[in-house]
C-alpha cells in the first residue's frame, strides 16, 4: 500500500479541519475526486497548479506551497551583476547562416584571424569612427525600432541587429575622445540589455545573463550605475521563468537597498518580489509589494528619468496586469482571469509581444478555473502570434496550458487545440547562440 506524500497527508489533514469532504474540495479546485484521492494516498504527485488551487481554497497561507519541490533554493540570488566575465578585448562573431542568424564571444583573438573571419568572408580594418552627436540620433532612433520589432518578430529576427549595434557603440566609443564616450557607452548598454532579453526570449538563460552583465559593465563605465541596479531585476526575471521564488524574492529586496535607486528600477523590482512570493503562497506579502510598485511606478510615470524607459513601456496598467499574473499563482485563477481579460483588451495595437504573454496567462487562469469556453477562445486567437514570436517565456505558460487542457479533452472545444499547441511547442527554433565552426 503506498504511504501518503508529505503533502498528501498535509491535505488530507487540513481538508479535514475544514470540514470539507474530498468531493466538495475536488469540485472547488476542478479535478476529479478520484485523482485527489490519488494525491491524498500518496498514489499520485500533485501538480503545482493543484497544490496552489488546495493552498488557497484550504487557506493554508503557503504552507502547502512549500511542500512543493519547485519553491527553489535561491541559487540565482548568488551571481553578482557586476561579477566576472570575459574583458573588452574579446571578439564578437556574428554571422548569417542557412539556418538563420548567429552570435558567439570569442576570447582568442588567434580563433578569430585562423578561422571565422574567412568563413564570414569579409573583415574591415582600421579604428571605428564617427560624428558622435550626429550618429547618436539614428542609433537612439534604432533602438526604439529594435524594440518596436520586438513586439513583432521572433527573437531570431531582432536579435542579431540589436547585438550588432551595441558592439559598433561599443567599438565607437573605444576610439571616441573622452567626452564623448558616456553617451555611446550608455547607450549601448541599453542594447546590450535589450539584446539579453531577446536571448531569454530564444530560451538560453546564460547567454542572456552574460549579455545583462556585459552592459552592466559598459554603463559602469559610461557613468550610469543604475544598470547594475536594473540587473538585478533581470536576474529575477530569469528566475522568475526557472521558478526559483526565493532568488526572485532576494534579488528583488537588493535592487531597491542601495542608495539613490532610480524610482522606476524600485518600482519593477516590487513587482518581481510580488510574483516570488505569490509562487510561495504568501498573498499578505504580495498584494503589500504590489501597492508598493504601483506607488513607486506612479511616482515615475510623473518625474520620468532621461533616455529609454527600462523595461517594458507598451502595457496599459502594468500594476493591474502583475495583480492578474500573481492571482493565478496565489491560486485564485477565476479572479485573474477575469483581471487579465480586462486589461490584455486595453492594449495598443503594437504591443503584440506583450499581448500575446499576458493573453496566454489569462487563458491558462480561464482553464484553471475550468471556464473552458473563453479559454479556448483566447487560445485560438494566439496560436498564430506565438508561432511568430517564438518567445521562450510565452512557451512556459503554454506547456502548463496544454497540461492542463489535457486533463479537459473531453470538451469538443479543447481535442483539436490539443494537437495544435504540441505542434506549437515541439517547433525546432533556429539557433542565435552559438558558431558551429566555433564548437559553441
Amino acid at each position: 500500500m503506498s504511504e501518503p506524500s508529505p503533502f498528501g497527508a498535509e491535505l488530507r489533514s487540513r481538508r479535514t479541519a475544514a470540514g470539507l469532504s474530498l468531493g466538495e474540495l475536488a469540485r472547488r479546485v476542478h479535478y476529479s475526486k478520484g485523482h485527489l484521492s490519488k494525491v491524498e494516498a500518496g498514489q499520485k504527485l500533485a501538480s503545482a497548479g493543484l497544490v496552489r488551487l488546495c493552498d488557497a481554497e484550504l487557506g493554508a497561507g503557503g504552507e502547502l506551497v512549500n511542500l512543493l519541490p519547485t519553491t527553489a533554493c535561491g541559487n540565482g540570488a548568488n551571481e553578482q551583476p557586476d561579477g566576472s566575465d570575459p574583458g573588452d578585448q574579446e571578439t564578437w562573431v556574428i554571422g548569417i547562416g542557412n539556418d538563420g542568424a548567429y552570435f558567439t564571444p570569442v576570447s582568442d583573438p588567434h580563433l578569430m584571424a585562423n578561422g571565422t573571419s574567412a568563413a564570414l568572408g569579409m573583415t574591415f580594418e582600421g579604428q571605428a569612427r564617427a560624428n558622435t552627436d550626429a550618429a547618436l540620433g539614428p542609433f537612439l532612433a534604432r533602438f526604439d525600432e529594435a524594440r518596436n520589432l520586438g513586439q513583432v518578430a521572433g527573437p531570431d529576427v531582432v536579435f542579431p541587429l540589436v547585438i550588432l549595434e551595441a558592439r559598433t557603440l561599443q567599438v565607437l566609443a573605444v576610439h571616441a575622445p573622452p567626452y564623448e564616450q558616456t553617451a555611446l557607452l550608455q547607450l549601448a548598454a541599453r542594447y546590450a540589455e535589450f539584446a539579453g532579453w531577446m536571448a531569454q526570449e530564444a530560451g538560453d538563460d546564460r547567454m542572456a545573463w552574460w549579455l545583462t552583465k556585459k552592459a552592466v559593465r559598459m554603463a559602469n563605465a559610461g557613468g550610469d550605475p543604475s544598470l547594475r541596479l536594473y540587473a538585478l531585476v533581470r536576474r529575477a526575471d530569469i528566475a522568475l521563468y526557472q521558478d526559483d521564488a526565493l532568488s526572485l524574492i532576494e534579488l528583488s529586496r537588493r535592487a531597491h537597498q542601495h542608495d539613490q535607486v532610480p524610482v522606476r528600477i524600485r518600482g519593477l523590482a516590487a513587482q518581481r518580489e510580488a510574483q516570488g512570493h505569490a509562487l510561495i503562497g504568501d498573498r499578505t506579502a504580495c498584494m503589500r509589494a504590489i501597492e508598493r510598485s504601483a506607488v513607486l511606478l506612479t511616482e515615475a510615470t510623473i518625474s520620468p528619468q532621461a533616455g529609454p524607459t527600462l523595461g517594458t513601456a507598451r502595457t496599459p496598467d502594468l500594476v493591474a496586469l502583475m495583480k492578474g499574473w500573481c492571482l493565478h499563482d496565489l491560486g485564485r485563477p477565476a479572479e485573474a482571469a477575469e483581471l487579465l481579460d480586462r486589461e490584455i483588451a486595453r492594449f495598443p495595437p503594437r504591443a503584440h509581444r506583450a499581448q500575446v504573454r499576458y493573453q496566454t496567462r489569462a487563458a491558462l487562469a480561464y482553464a484553471m478555473a475550468d471556464e473552458l469556453e473563453r479559454a479556448t477562445e483566447l487560445i485560438v486567437s494566439l496560436l498564430e502570434p506565438a508561432r511568430i514570436l517564438d518567445s521562450a517565456t510565452i512557451r512556459h505558460d503554454l506547456r502548463s496550458l496544454t497540461k492542463v487542457l489535457a486533463r479537459r479533452r473531453s470538451y469538443p472545444a479543447v481535442r483539436p487545440l490539443l494537437p495544435a499547441l504540441t505542434t506549437l511547442l515541439q517547433e525546432k527554433r533556429n539557433t542565435l547562440i552559438g558558431d558551429p565552426l566555433l564548437g559553441h
